[in-house]
């Protein structure tokens, strides 16, 4: 070989080792590359964990599709209207009107001061009709019948939803007969009495007749809360 060649050789493999990456700074692009790769797998990770751990936190205190709607509390003075459908006092009769009494004799004539000197006293709608409560063995035994009230307002002597006293038993539609008092289930009464044999007010209930129990009416009920406060 002549010695211009090796001198031209010599120079190609000079100039390909000068143009040759140099060994530490491949290395070194190497490892750059591998923290960059790195850095990106822990951040997708993190992405995806906090995508998980949300999804999970919604799904336990998420509300519900369609919350439901809260109750309204039932008080003494606050009845349910479907209680008892509402009928109108029977023919002959209007609101505010008295119920005819069985007794023979009233004990009392009916007034704002009498009414105050009731045991107790509301306004009601009947919701349950059945024997008497009341009953001993009095000769001769009075015609009662143990009537249910939703009650709306209390007046004086209770504070529960509802309340049973005894009447005089509905005798249908004829209110001019003093033995046929006339209500039925729906029928919404201002009532008030006494307990019958005596006690606390809503022991053995008997509501009175004369006046002190009447067919519902708004103006009478204010009457009545102002009389009995």
């Amino acid at each position: 070989m002549s010695q211009s060649i090796e001198r031209e050789l010599a120079e190609l493999f000079a100039a390909d080792a000068a143009a040759a990456p140099d060994e530490q700074v491949v290395a070194a692009a190497a490892v750059r590359r591998v923290h960059r790769r790195r850095r990106a797998l822990a951040t997708t990770a993190a992405a995806a964990t906090a995508v998980i751990v949300g999804a999970g936190v919604y799904g336990v205190s998420r509300p519900d599709a369609t919350p439901p709607q809260a109750q309204p509390p039932v008080t003494s003075s606050s009845a349910p209207a479907w209680a008892a459908p509402a009928v109108a006092p029977p023919a002959g009769a209007e609101p505010g009107d008295p119920l005819t009494s069985g007794a023979a004799q009233c004990v009392k004539e009916y007034s704002a001061e009498t009414l105050a000197e009731q045991a107790f006293a509301f306004d009601g709608t009947v919701t349950a009709i059945g024997p008497a409560q009341t009953s001993r063995d009095e000769q001769p035994p009075l015609d009662l019948r143990s009537v249910t009230f939703q009650v709306h307002t209390w007046f004086k002597g209770g504070s529960g939803a509802t309340v049973a006293v005894d009447m005089s038993a509905p005798g249908g539609g004829d209110v001019t007969s003093e033995n046929a008092p006339a209500y039925r289930i729906g029928t919404r009464m201002l009532v008030s009495g006494m307990p019958r044999w005596g006690g606390e007010p809503l022991a053995d209930p008997i509501a009175w007749g004369c006046g002190f129990t009447r067919y519902y009416s708004p103006t009478l009920a204010a009457d009545w809360a102002t009389a009995t406060k």
